[in-house]
């Protein structure tokens, strides 16, 4: 007798049913036997059977205890086997930090125990916390190899965007200093149950290290640059950098024109600004 699910709103949630997309994200996340995989919101596990017929372990981190009971009882085999575990918790609240050193440093079936998993992390976001969990993702990049997800279109292209296009903004930035973006493919609403109302683009975020004088600056001069988007740079910034001439001595370094708008400045122009005021505030 099949077993009947209800999707709850509460939670955002959309289920991938279309085996052909399982299989697209799979291949777009590059899983493959050395990798151990964590999987942000499973759900019905459609995805979870396709990663776990290719990577080395699965590790579900889901919030809904009735899918998490669905779980229990569709993989017992594998949880048995060790190849499969569940988190049962937020993800918002999670400590992402102990968790996938947990993973990196844990032994694998069929491997030495002083053989670490590559640590590669999918998910099909929940559209109304996307930009929550990606943000808060960014905190613990170097701890993870990639991370694929699926999330409403509207929000991949602003995290995807390039200098100059109305996407462009805080989270492109942000996005951009933590990682490599790779764009995949969209998915249309009739791939999940119940069917969403907007379509949905598979990215991937490929975490780098970047230097940046004064991060805390950085990401304030970010925020502010975009609070007024109808406002150029300059007026926008005014309130962080009161003294005109310091202002416009440090955009000049930074190759920024004084009548430019936020979304025109490149990530290179942030972070020479972002060195040129901290220098000058020593």
């Amino acid at each position: 007798m099949a077993e009947t699910i209800r999707a709850k709103k509460s939670l955002g949630q959309h289920f991938l049913t279309d085996a052909a997309y399982c299989r697209r994200i799979a291949d777009f996340a590059q899983a493959g036997p050395d990798d151990a995989v964590v999987e942000i919101g499973p759900g019905t596990g459609r995805l979870t059977r396709v990663l776990l017929e290719r990577s080395s372990r699965v590790v579900g981190i889901e919030v809904d205890p009735e899918m998490v009971q669905l779980l229990d009882r569709r993989f017992s085999d594998q949880r048995s086997a060790g190849t499969f575990s569940l988190i049962h918790g937020d993800i918002l609240r999670l400590d992402w930090a102990e968790v996938l050193d947990r993973i990196r440093s844990s032994s694998t079936p069929g491997r030495s125990a002083d053989q670490q998993p590559t640590v590669k992390v999918v998910g099909n976001l929940p559209y109304n916390i996307a930009t929550r969990i990606l943000t808060f993702m960014s905190r613990v990049q170097p701890r993870f190899h990639s991370l694929t997800v699926m999330t409403q279109k509207e929000v991949a292209q602003r995290i995807l965007a390039s200098p100059g296009g109305k996407e462009f903004g805080y989270l492109t930035l942000l996005s951009q200093f933590h990682f490599d973006r790779s764009s995949g493919f969209d998915v249309p609403p009739g791939a999940f149950t119940p069917r969403p109302k907007v379509v949905s683009h598979v990215f991937r975020l490929t975490p780098v290290r970047r230097s940046c004088a004064d991060y805390e600056l950085f990401l304030h001069l970010i925020r502010t640059a975009f609070r007024h988007r109808r406002k150029t740079f300059w007026n926008n910034l005014a309130s962080v950098v009161p003294d005109r001439n310091r202002l416009a001595e440090a955009m000049d370094l930074a190759g920024i024109a004084p009548g430019a708008r936020s979304e025109e400045i490149s990530l290179e122009q942030f972070l020479h600004l972002t060195r040129v005021l901290s220098c000058a505030h020593e």
